[in-house]
């Protein structure tokens, strides 16, 4: 699962129950300006951000940037890292873990 600090966001599991800790797959929906702040993953997980509708700016230890829809960023999802919605917007994340 996401450990998360968010506000604004709605997470739905799409991945089976026995992918969780390996392979996890998500819809992200942000209302309105939307955040979703994640601690740190084990060592070595990846994250990759889809972005369907809307703009989200994605940050992950010093590296930051600004997706719209049809955008992917795939960043280091075991340091902290943070989704921001500029209005309302809606993703989807897939979640490795090594």
């Amino acid at each position: 699962t996401i450990d998360n600090l968010g506000k604004g966001v709605r997470i739905r599991i799409l991945s089976p129950p026995e992918d969780a800790g390996h392979h996890e797959v998500y819809e992200l929906v942000f209302s309105l300006d939307g955040d979703l702040d994640s601690k740190p993953h084990a060592r070595g997980a990846r994250e990759h951000l889809t972005v369907i509708e809307g703009v989200i700016d994605v940050s992950s230890g010093e590296n930051s940037s600004r997706l719209e829809a049809g955008d992917t960023a795939r960043y280091s999802a075991d340091q902290p890292h943070r989704l921001r919605a500029i209005g309302a917007a809606r993703a989807f994340l897939v979640v490795q873990h090594k």
